[in-house]
């Protein structure tokens, strides 16, 4: 189904009506009790912030947050940016998610993974009020003005996805094109994660739940590598992301701030959508067997994009889950940097 700007007369989509469902309770996909949270032993450890398959870490300060970044090669800039929250106690994104895409990205364009706010390697918010999506979404623009970036090509996974497109409508001047890959986050609907990942059996900030959360992730087991789970497990270990679990859960930042902003915002963010306010060429990646965020969702929200935007497109990815990056990462890779190519092509003629 990838290359949609070419077939896009022949897909026929149904419109749905746009609702919203605030979560009354901070459960991204865990079921630990703040109590549990808190009674969970803190381990010390010598952060090692290197990755394998990624140059170094880089740093840069970040209207007073400390920020880890990596960084390879020259060209128009791509930044990308992962999914998923700070304080989750069963798994934890990082910059190192994208490492099977940020070198062979680098061979045509100079090619960028940050560390969020309150994610990775990067520091955690300084107040509880900036435990929010829109904090994300300030962080990573202070990120590219911060280098002194030209307009990026942003690439955004899941609710990385939704940071980019809400970046994006607010920042338009700093970015020249937007990429989604399987965003729940921003997706019209509810997701399904709550269903899929409810009930992980193995204690928190472990290898084995960190393993059993991606597991049910991805089409199969077999991309949850060592190499993805020790990455994980290393971000967890950290007393700064473990004090975030303790602000979201044992705080309830993440009930009382964090998403009923985000909920407020993800209404905001799609009527703007629907409105013709997305105004940077768009393509939207999905895996076609993820149960967690149903490709269904992410057609209706092409739709939302494609009908005031001929230049929308929209690539399925079979045998993947919510991971097609990683899971079929020599097909996407391939893929977007021919789109890029187009799209940068474009830009200059």
């Amino acid at each position: 189904m990838h290359g949609m700007n070419d077939t896009n007369a022949n897909v026929r989509f149904r419109r749905k009506a746009v609702v919203i469902y605030p979560r009354l309770t901070w459960s991204p996909h865990h079921s630990i009790g703040p109590h549990q949270a808190l009674e969970t032993n803190m381990i010390a450890t010598t952060i090692d912030c290197a990755v394998p398959r990624m140059p170094g870490p880089k740093w840069v300060d970040v209207n007073g947050a400390r920020t880890c970044y990596y960084e390879a090669g020259s060209g128009e800039p791509v930044l990308f940016i992962y999914g998923g929250s700070a304080g989750v106690a069963e798994s934890a994104e990082c910059a190192g998610t994208w490492n099977l895409n940020l070198l062979p990205l680098a061979a045509r364009f100079r090619a960028i993974a940050y560390d969020k706010l309150g994610q990775g390697y990067t520091d955690n918010p300084s107040r509880d009020e900036d435990y929010t999506i829109g904090a994300v979404v300030q962080h990573a623009a202070g990120f590219i003005t911060g280098l002194g970036l030209p307009p990026v090509h942003v690439v955004g996974h899941s609710r990385g996805g939704y940071a980019a497109t809400r970046l994006t409508l607010e920042r338009p001047d700093l970015i020249q094109s937007l990429t989604i890959v399987n965003s729940s986050t921003l997706s019209p609907g509810v997701g399904t994660n709550e269903v899929v990942l409810a009930g992980c059996p193995y204690a928190p900030y472990s290898r084995e739940s960190a393993r059993w959360i991606y597991e049910h992730y991805c089409f199969s087991k077999a991309s949850v590598t060592d190499e993805w789970v020790n990455m994980v497990t290393a971000i967890m270990q950290q007393d700064k992301y473990r004090e975030s679990v303790r602000k979201m859960v044992g705080e309830f930042l993440g009930s009382k701030i964090f998403l009923p902003h985000l909920a407020r915002q993800k209404r905001e963010t799609l009527e703007r959508i629907a409105n013709g306010y997305l105004q940077r060429p768009t393509q939207i990646f999905w895996g076609q067997d993820d149960a967690t965020a149903l490709i269904e969702r992410g057609l209706e929200l092409f739709h939302m994009i494609a009908q005031h935007d001929s230049r929308a497109v929209f690539h399925a990815i079979n045998r993947s889950g919510h991971f097609p990056f990683r899971e079929q990462a020599q097909r996407f890779n391939a893929l977007l940097i021919s789109s890029l190519d187009a799209i940068a092509q474009t830009g200059r003629s």
